[in-house]
């Protein structure tokens, strides 16, 4: 069937140069007349394939074109994204990643005459430990004296929410949520403690962006006359300000420790382990989301069976740590964002379709919930079929469960705080809850422990 392009796509209507559309070979890109001279130069110059070589911009092919549209200059046909985290749902060192990946690619366009035209960090994905530009339409022709016209973007989309996780602690990214086109600048500038006016980057791109706002230094959106060398100096500059904030500011952790501090007994993790490997053989799932991750464990044992792994995880520290190890060990097939289950993000942007929601970009054929069902049914006050149909929302095929009863210590624990109105956090209950939406194939009780897990199938 030909296509005519009208179809509304609410994730792509910004760009008057290119198109996106889903269609039954995945996600394509369709070209226009108009982006003809920058296509054609992004491609035959050198830039696509050095950029794609160095694992900075998705690759793509080209296809026969399917529409009918006379404007269609090219479709493409790009790498398939498994699954797309959103930048509130990113820890600080995967915003580091990002920004640091988006200055890289314009510095390395600056070398053939070009730059990008957009500097939003949603035109970013993580794979494989790296942040890659999906957006191959962003790229336009620069030459000495044009403007930055994407600075301002740059500023308030990218480089502010940056500043505010480093000093004020990563948390802050959330707050992109209710700001999708970037975050203003007399707002960030107030929020940002005193010392933070000794960071040149942040003197310059920050506070004196926000006391100057709307004067002719800069003008709305974008820097005026630089040359290519000016230009350059300055992407260099952020980009040595940015490698130097290794860290954000953070709370005390509890959780980074877990496995060698908290875990029940070395038996026990040895026990689930084996018995989750053997079930995951045995269900073979392509896809697995581990809610409550932590640094990754079962994260790293889905890997080897399933095709694509979304680690989820509230703690922004444990994140960091699995996004390392996703890093040094080159995986390809997991990806892991900063979430809490008792308030998932919706879907967002224009007719809240433009970024769609956690639980449906979540969806999976294998969902893991392991110790984690006491930390949310008493810890967030949900019920066990509130988290059943969480779930069940997010499976559409298996669900290993991990009950831990009110006996166990770190239930008690968490109880010792609080008044226990919890009288329906039993077993009876949980089998009650999950039968809603799911058949039971297995289970297993730890040895020497109250602990049982469940194998699910759903219904």
């Amino acid at each position: 069937m030909r296509k005519n392009l009208i179809e509304p796509q609410y994730f792509s209507f910004k760009d008057p140069d290119a198109y996106v559309l889903k269609t039954e070979k995945g996600f394509t890109r369709y070209i226009f007349l108009s982006y003809k001279k920058q296509y054609d130069h992004l491609i035959n110059s050198g830039l696509y394939h050095e950029l794609v070589n160095e694992q900075l911009l998705i690759a793509h092919e080209e296809i026969p074109s399917d529409s009918d549209d006379t404007k269609v200059y090219k479709q493409l046909l790009p790498e398939q994204i498994q699954f797309q985290s959103y930048p509130f749902e990113w820890s600080f060192t995967q915003w580091r990643k990002a920004i640091l990946a988006f200055l890289k690619i314009n510095q390395i366009a600056l070398k053939y005459g070009m730059i990008l035209k957009d500097a939003t960090p949603y035109n970013f994905y993580l794979k494989g430990g790296k942040a890659i530009l999906f957006d191959t339409s962003s790229f336009i022709f620069f030459n000495d004296n044009d403007s930055w016209l994407a600075y301002r973007q740059f500023c308030e989309g990218f480089f502010a929410p940056l500043a505010l996780m480093k000093y004020n602690g990563a948390s802050w990214a959330k707050l992109y949520m209710s700001s999708l086109r970037g975050l203003p600048m007399k707002f960030v500038s107030h929020q940002l403690p005193n010392k933070s006016w000794l960071n040149i980057s942040c003197l310059v791109h920050i506070h004196l962006h926000a006391k100057h706002e709307g004067k002719k230094a800069i003008e709305g959106h974008k820097i005026k006359g630089l040359t290519i060398k000016q230009l350059d100096q300055l992407l260099q500059m952020l980009t040595d300000s940015v490698k130097s904030w290794k860290t954000a500011f953070t709370f005390p952790d509890k959780w980074i420790n877990y496995y060698e501090n908290d875990i029940e007994s070395p038996e026990y993790l040895k026990d689930k382990q084996e018995i989750v490997a053997q079930w995951l053989v045995k269900t073979k799932p392509k896809s697995v989301i581990d809610l409550g991750a932590n640094t990754g464990l079962f994260s790293m044992i889905s890997s080897d069976i399933a095709v694509n792994v979304i680690a989820l995880e509230f703690d922004e520290t444990c994140v960091d740590k699995i996004e390392s190890q996703i890093q040094k060990k080159k995986l390809q097939n997991i990806t892991t964002l900063v979430s809490d289950l008792s308030e998932t993000s919706p879907g967002l942007g224009m007719l809240n379709k433009e970024y769609t929601s956690l639980l449906e970009r979540g969806k999976s054929e294998m969902v893991l919930g392991l110790a984690l069902i006491h930390h949310l049914c008493i810890g967030k006050n949900l019920s066990l079929n509130h988290v059943a149909e969480l779930f069940s929302n997010l499976s559409t095929k298996y669900a290993i469960v991990e009950f831990i009863p009110k006996e166990d210590e770190k239930v008690k624990l968490l109880l010792s705080s609080r008044k226990d109105i919890f009288s329906n956090y039993h077993l009876d209950e949980l089998l009650k809850s999950y039968s809603r939406y799911f058949g039971l194939v297995d289970e297993f009780k730890i040895e020497n422990s109250d602990r049982v897990l469940f194998l699910w199938k759903k219904i």
